[in-house]
This record gives C-alpha cells, structure tokens and sequence, in this order.
C-alpha cells in the first residue's frame, strides 16, 4: 500500500526522542536524567511486556506533555511528527491530536499562542511535504472543568479555519466513575455546527451521535452496540500495539479475535499507533502485525487504509473524534 493514513496520534507521542532531548535543553527544563539513553527510556514505552497500567502511560505523557508546553517547542513538535511520518512511514493523510491546555504550563503560557504555534508547524510542514494532508485535533479532557473544556472548544471552532480538524475527549473518568457527557454535550453540538465533529461510545452513541470513535475496542463483547456502530457507520480508530502495550488486549490472539468480531458484524475500523514514537512502533508495523497474525486479510488491510483516508475530518469531512479509553 502506497499512502497510509494515520487517524489516531497523539502529539506526546509522535516526535522523535531525539527532537524531545534538544527541545528539553533548548528551553532548560530541568530532566531527571542526564543521559540520552536514559531519556528515550523516559519518554517512550521501553518495556517490550508494556506498561503496569495507565497511569504508567501518564507518567510518560508528563514529560512529553511538559518539554512541548512552550510555543516554540509545539511548533517544533508538529513539524518533525508530519516530517517524520512521511519520511519513515510514507503516511500521506495525518490528524494530530493535543491538549493545549497541558501545554500552557498552568495558565502561564496563553493558549492561542500554543494552538498558533501548532498552525504554524502545520504550514511549514506542507511546505516541504505537499503530498501530506494534515490536520489538528484539539482535545478536551475528562479531568477538566466544563468551563475549561467549553474553552477548548471555543478554540477549535476559533482556529477551524487554519488548519483544526476536529474536537477530542480524552482523560481518565474521575473517581473511575461514569463520567457526565451531559455537561459536554452543548459545547459538542457548537463545535458540531461549526463544521467540527465528536466521538465515545456506549450511552455517548445517543448523546454526542459520534463519527468516529478512538480505540473502542470493547464493543466486540456488544452485539447490539456492534450492530449500532455498523448501521451508523461509526469508524474505529483501532491501535493493536498500544492495546497490547496497555495491556487492554491480553495477547495477539485476543487481538485477532477482536478484529475477526468486527469484520463478521460489519464493524467499520481503520488502524492506527496513537503514538509511535512512544510506543516504538510505525504505522506499517501494526499493518504487518494484523496480517501476520492472521486478523486481517491483504485486502482488508487495504480496505482500513482507504477507510483512513476517507474518514478523515481534513478538507471539508470534519467531525470530532473522542479518544474513549473503551477497552483500556
């Protein structure tokens, strides 16, 4: 397959250690670590068996999130993840997802500036590599007032034109409870109006009417949410190496028994890493993985690929795509 599409990124997790470590000194953040070697086991999932649980992963996310909280380092970030998409993974249709406000160093860095920063990376990346789409998806957080959220949405719709794609929501549930998507359902249907869209899954399926779905995984457990997901047409954003890595699947086979589930239920999916420099892996990678293990065919495979590049929000087929920890 020539021209992959890679739906679910996130920018913690897109850019090279290498491009981290000089941003890190460059603005003289302060690292627990003082070997390089020892820096890109701190910013990357280094443990082949995979993390402990997710706040292992959180704690990964710390540091990436925090050597790119300045407007120069978001500008540097995005450029090097399209760049080095393109370069090592020959990805041709690419959506970047971030929270700014995890950026923003608590308030001290103003956030037009940060998502400014992301634009301008974007623009100079299209520059020297035309044959890439992409686009930038901002992200809401479960943690977070709604207030804070209804910023970030206010945001996206702000900046729609230059080059945001979409709106995301993402985070741990407080307490390990449900979590109220009521409270975000007004600022969805905003973003939704003004030609961004939204995503999660079970009761969200009603509230927020998703088009595409982060990860999602455990609706193969659902006939009837699998038969809702196929008559709606909802896209997965399925990333076998994480799930696997978070230990949300238990082994390849549970990972072939998943996609094997969808396929027979109609269930529609593209595949993706959600981050893969953190995670160690490349978008071609998780494609041999799949077929290798037998959980999808040659021609599947090139199915999820073009589904990629047509479920993309990027010129003109905007949504908002919620990165539901379903299955994690």
């Amino acid at each position: 397959m020539e021209g992959l599409a890679e739906l679910h990124t996130h920018l913690g997790g897109s850019v090279s250690s290498d491009i981290l470590w000089s941003l890190a000194h460059r603005q003289g953040i302060a690292l627990p670590v003082k070997d390089y070697w020892d820096f890109e086991r701190l910013v990357t999932v280094s443990d082949p068996r995979g993390v402990p649980d997710l706040d292992a992963l959180d704690a990964i996310y710390h540091w990436t999130e925090l050597i790119q909280s300045s407007p120069a380092a978001v500008e540097v970030s995005v450029h090097g993840a399209i760049g080095g998409a393109y370069r090592s993974q020959g990805i041709t249709t690419l959506e970047l997802r971030f929270n700014p406000m995890k950026r923003n160093r608590g308030g001290e860095r103003d956030l037009d500036h940060i998502i400014l920063a992301a634009i301008r990376g974007l623009d100079v990346a299209s520059l020297e590599y035309p044959q890439v789409r992409s686009g930038l998806i901002l992200m809401m957080d479960r943690t977070f007032t709604p207030h804070q959220n209804e910023i970030i949405v206010e945001k996206a719709i702000r900046w729609a034109p230059r080059g945001v794609v979409g709106i995301d929501i993402a985070g741990p549930r407080p307490g390990g409870e449900r979590y109220d998507y009521s409270q975000v359902q007004p600022m969805v249907e905003e973003a939704r109006a003004a030609g961004l869209g939204v995503a999660e899954i079970g009761e969200v399926l009603e509230l927020l009417r998703p088009d595409r779905i982060g990860h999602g995984i455990l609706a193969a457990g659902d006939d009837e949410l699998m038969k809702t997901l196929s008559d709606r047409e909802v896209v997965l954003e399925i990333c076998p190496t994480s799930n696997l890595l978070t230990k949300a699947l238990a082994d390849e086979d549970a990972v072939r028994d998943v996609f094997r589930t969808f396929v027979d239920h109609g269930v529609l999916f593209t595949i993706a890493t959600d981050g893969p420099e953190m995670m160690r892996t490349h978008l071609r990678d998780e494609l041999d993985l799949l077929l290798r293990i037998g959980a999808l065919t040659q021609e599947e495979l090139a199915e999820a690929n073009a589904r990629g590049h047509e479920a993309s929000f990027i010129g003109g087929a905007h949504a908002t795509s919620a990165n539901t920890p379903v299955g994690r």
